[in-house]
This record gives C-alpha cells, structure tokens and sequence, in this order.
C-alpha cells in the first residue's frame, strides 16, 4: 500500500516538475498563443475543466479520496501518457518561439497553476514547493481554487475518435515490431485507411504528430485498418524523426529542414 501511495506521489511530483520546466521561457502576459491552439491543446484544457469541476465538487462534499484519485488519474493518464508525450516534439524541436510551441506553453501554463491550487489541501508542501519555484509569488494557500472556463467542448469528440484510431495503428506498429520490419516506432510507414472524417479535418503534420509516427498516408474508408512498413527515410539527428528531407542539406545533411532551421537560427544567436 505504501509503494502505491509513493509511486502516485512520485507521479504527481514528476508530472508538476515536467510542466514547471517546460514554460521556463514563457512570457505569461502573451495573449496571441491562444490562437494557435492545436486540437491536443484544446482537448487537454477541456479535461482540465472536467477536473475542476470534480474536485471542487469533492471538496464540498469532504471527499477527499474523489479529489486523490481524480488528479492521479489526470496526472498519470492524461498528462503524462497523452499530452506531454504527444507534444514533447514541439517542446523541445521545434523553434523557441514557434506558434505551436508558445501555445502548448500556454496551456501548460494555465495547467500547472490549477493543479497545484487543487492539490493544495491534500499535498500542501508539494503544492507550496512548485508554487515558488514558479513566477507567481506568494502563497498557494492564499490562492482561491481555479473555476472552469466556458470552452467549446468539440475537441473531446475529435480526440477519442483519434485515440481510437492510434490504438489501431500502435496494434499494426507493435506486430511490424514483432515481425523484426521495424526497431522502433519512428521507422514505421504507416498507411491509415481511416473511418472518421475527423482525420480529414486535421493537417497531416498534426496527425503524425498525435500518432507519434514520422511517415503518415491517409485513405478514407469504411472501416479502419493500418498497414505498416518500414519508411525509406533517414533518421533526423536531432529530432530522430525520418523525414523526406534529411540528408538534402549539404551543410547539415544528418537533420530535416525543420531541425536545420532551428540550429541555424541557434548558431546565429550565439555569436
């Protein structure tokens, strides 16, 4: 029972520190990030509502095991599993300034500090010790505990129409592993005949990026199914991406043009 109880504390612990670390840079009064929200971002606020809502409910009610097990489960599911290990490319690939990046900032922004006013009562140092290592001052037990927004509710939808797909897909990529096709999941050219017309919807880029595959082919059909080969594409050394486009450069030819783009703007802005 205490191992459980330490690996959930562990968790928490882990998740608020992964969050803390990745708005380090973020310029909290930048409104604009908010219209480069992407589908993940809006999903993961959603949930975050869905959240407040529960443990203020609990709270009122003294059901203090309800607020535990609900921001585990938010913590360990959705976080960890999902959100930060779909965007964890943008985090740290992407330009520093990029849109997409400085909104998942946003996001993690605004998460970070609702969590740590809801788990405030029932891990007070905890709370207390990521709330000054944050910009925001003072204490958290001062702090009122966060209300849900008015958010449009259509990202929930798209996401578990997604997260039905990506089971499919990881099914096809774990056999393709088995079968020695491929190493490992970035190596796989997965070709999606896809039964939701949510994948229309969606850029490409953002598909394989929710997927987390490196080569991505959509078709529209009646019923799901994955096919999975191993992509003709070199390995991005930066990204570990394989992309079309690595080894075009002749100046970085180990990298994709997004990872170029990136050091080259990093190598001017150190001299």
């Amino acid at each position: 029972m205490f191992t459980r109880l330490g690996d959930t504390y562990r968790r928490i612990r882990n998740t608020l520190r992964i969050l803390l670390g990745n708005f380090y840079d973020f310029e909290s009064g930048n409104q604009e990030t908010r219209k480069n929200l992407s589908l993940i971002d809006r999903w993961i606020l959603e949930r975050m509502d869905e959240v407040i809502r529960d443990c203020r409910s609990a709270y009122e009610a003294f059901e203090f095991h309800k607020v535990y097990h609900t921001l585990n489960q938010f913590c360990a599911v959705d976080l960890s599993s999902l959100y930060i290990d779909i965007t964890k490319d943008r985090m740290y690939c992407d330009a520093a300034d990029s849109a997409l990046r400085r909104a998942t900032q946003k996001v993690m922004h605004e998460i970070f500090y609702a969590l740590c006013r809801l788990l405030a009562p029932i891990l007070a140092f905890t709370a207390e010790e990521a709330w000054r290592h944050s910009e925001a001052g003072g204490s958290v037990h001062l702090e009122e505990f966060p209300q849900p927004q008015h958010r449009d509710n259509d990202a929930s939808a798209q996401v578990a129409e997604l997260l039905r797909l990506r089971s499919v897909i990881g099914q096809a990529i774990e056999r393709a592993r088995q079968e020695k096709l491929i190493g490992n999941t970035l190596e796989a050219r997965v070709v999606l005949n896809s039964d939701s017309d949510v994948t229309e919807k969606i850029d490409k880029e953002e598909l394989e990026e929710f997927f987390i595959v490196s080569d991505l082919t959509i078709h529209q059909a009646k019923e799901a199914s994955v096919s999975v080969t191993k992509t003709p594409y070199k390995k991005c050394a930066r990204c570990w991406r394989h992309r079309p486009t690595v080894g075009a450069s002749k100046a970085h030819p180990d990298l994709c043009d997004r990872c170029e783009s990136v050091v080259i703007a990093l190598s001017g802005a150190t001299r």
